[in-house]
């Protein structure tokens, strides 16, 4: 029986607005009126919850290989309608030559090509960046219960920024060649930059992701990969599906890179980096291995999918992106763990163990709105050290903890404007600007504050009930047998 406080911590956990649940989206009551120019701009920020995204089929096309920064989209929705309306509300931003069918589909048979709807247009709004799908003339047509498969080709620009689809230039001395690459961030409101999506993170659906690249370079994403075709200077990589995730977890990569690998306990981990970075990286590999596998015996939960990929990019938005089973990083924090600085070397490899925690905190279980994102951030701030010091003591990783990041944490008063830890936040800006000191550095004190009030023993079965709670809604993806060794 769970005791006493780990109920609390449960009870408090979900109240804060953690959600694994398909379903499960805050309410946000807007206007259902035909969509019109001179009204769009008095909507609501807040996506309605009227339709629900099932699935996703993403197709991207890019010759990035050839210096083009434009790239094609295809991508296929499946919708469940939740409540009549006449209109579907989904986001888009900078995507342009949008073409739209929508069909019906029979609940008996979903993967029949359902009847084409031929009374529909849509609507941009760009201040809320939401593409709006609806009939030519004001009837609710989408009725509670009904089914519909939504496709939408499109095309966009990749940029030089770290934000949606962007481009790095890398120098091969080998051969005197310049080789493009190309990769995501699509935190926290950057995936509508990418692919038509219902960009809040509370909208779970599964992915499957095939990428159309250059035959001289390959591609990773989320997933392991399911199938890859040559057509001459072209081949086309597809990936499995992905387990229910949110939109701001979507990644790949297209890139020449090289890795090193390792399987244990069914997970296989791989690093990679430019190839003249290929062998820089085998403390981070390592490491990794040893925090996965400490961090299922620590939660008592599964890390959920078959692999776990750690890129190295010029070019990353911070220090790394937690992405569900590709988390990318700066290459100088990743393939620096063997640098002669020690507390470089820690910073290093605690910022890895960050990204780590993440693929329960925040991917596994993700926050139904960014008011909440101190849960994401203090938790994987705080585990963070706390495996890392259990798989290295010597190092004395707390008394890191207590210099870097309580002391800031508690001196960001004198300087700055103090919020809640849950802060509402709406527009883009705004949303960004709560990734700060306290979402990282407050919320990880807070958190320790909880596991040395509850003690070890009830904290930790309080975190590993809590988890499996949500485990239940969706089956792991199956593994391979364990094998390898740390």
């Amino acid at each position: 029986m769970l005791t006493p406080c780990a109920s609390i911590i449960i009870v408090l956990f979900a109240a804060l607005g953690w959600s694994q649940e398909a379903g499960a989206v805050e309410t946000v009551e807007t206007a259902t009126t035909t969509p019109s120019p001179h009204l769009l701009s008095t909507r609501s920020l807040r996506l309605p919850n009227d339709t629900y995204p099932l699935s996703y089929q993403l197709d991207i096309s890019t010759n990035i290989h050839l210096g083009d920064w434009r790239f094609s989209g295809n991508t296929t929705i499946d919708i469940e309608i939740r409540r009549s309306t006449n209109e579907i509300v989904l986001h888009a931003k900078n995507l342009s030559d949008i073409q739209i069918t929508l069909r019906l589909l029979d609940p008996q048979m979903p993967e029949a090509l359902g009847e084409l709807v031929d009374d529909i247009t849509h609507t941009y709004d760009p201040h809320t960046t939401f593409l709006i799908v609806h009939p030519l003339v004001n009837y609710q047509a989408f009725e509670a219960g009904q089914r519909y498969r939504l496709h939408i080709s499109y095309t966009g620009l990749m940029g030089t920024r770290p934000k949606g689809l962007y481009w790095m230039a890398y120098e091969e001395p080998l051969n005197n060649q310049t080789v493009y690459v190309a990769a995501t961030q699509s935190e926290p409101t950057y995936a509508r930059l990418i692919f038509p999506c219902y960009d809040e993170p509370a909208f779970k659906s599964n992915y499957s992701i095939r990428l159309t690249h250059s035959s001289s370079l390959m591609a990773v994403s989320n997933m392991p990969v399911l199938e890859v075709l040559n057509r001459g200077e072209l081949t086309t990589t597809t990936f499995q599906t992905t387990p229910p995730m949110s939109t701001y977890l979507v990644a790949f990569v297209i890139s020449n890179f090289e890795h090193i690998s390792e399987t244990y306990r069914g997970v296989t981990q791989s690093i990679y980096s430019s190839p003249t970075s290929k062998d820089k990286g085998r403390l981070a590999l390592k490491n990794a291995v040893l925090t996965v596998a400490a961090l299922e015996d620590y939660f008592g939960v599964k890390y959920s999918l078959p692999k776990l990929d750690h890129v190295a990019l010029k070019k990353n938005q911070g220090a790394a992106m937690e992405n569900w089973g590709l988390i990318t990083f700066r290459d100088d924090s990743l393939l620096s763990l063997d640098v002669t600085d020690k507390h470089k070397r820690l910073k290093n490899k605690l910022m890895q163990n960050h990204e780590i925690s993440h693929q329960w905190f925040g991917n596994l279980v993700s926050p139904e709105w960014w008011s909440y994102v101190w849960i994401n951030e203090g938790f994987a701030t705080y585990f963070s050290y706390v495996i890392t010091d259990l798989l290295h003591p010597e190092d004395r990783v707390m008394d890191i903890f207590i210099r870097d990041e309580a002391e800031h944490a508690y001196s960001y008063s004198s300087f700055f404007d103090v919020r809640p830890m849950t802060y509402y936040v709406e527009t883009e800006p705004d949303i960004m600007h709560v990734f700060d000191i306290i979402s990282y550095k407050r919320a990880a004190c807070v958190i320790k504050m909880f596991h040395h009030a509850f003690h070890q023993k009830t904290f930790v079965q309080g975190i590993s009930r809590y988890l499996k709670k949500f485990l239940t809604i969706f089956q792991p993806i199956q593994r391979c047998q364990r094998t390898g060794s740390v």
